[in-house]
């Protein structure tokens, strides 16, 4: 399927218990009550009570939990190495 429009990443927290991420991530752990993602240049950690997967696709992530205790975003230093050498 080919996408029309290329957006952004974005995260959304929806009534302070749903985390729904859009764009381009990585899933990097997940939890009987957190979930961490790199997003772009970011990290997103959210911990919770009861979370529970909702969707999980390549470029949209669905994560509820009963409630949202903590949220903690986190940008990647740029190291200035544009070629990864």
């Amino acid at each position: 399927m080919k996408k029309l429009f290329n957006i952004g990443p974005s995260i959304l927290i929806d009534d302070f218990s749903s985390l729904r991420i859009t764009g381009p991530y990585a899933l990097l752990s997940l939890g009987p009550n957190f979930a961490t993602i790199k997003c772009d240049n970011y990290t997103v950690e959210t911990i919770g009570e009861d979370l529970v997967v909702d969707k999980l696709l390549d470029e949209v992530a669905v994560f509820s939990f009963s409630s949202i205790t903590k949220i903690q975003v986190s940008k990647q230093k740029d190291d200035g190495n544009i070629y990864g050498s």
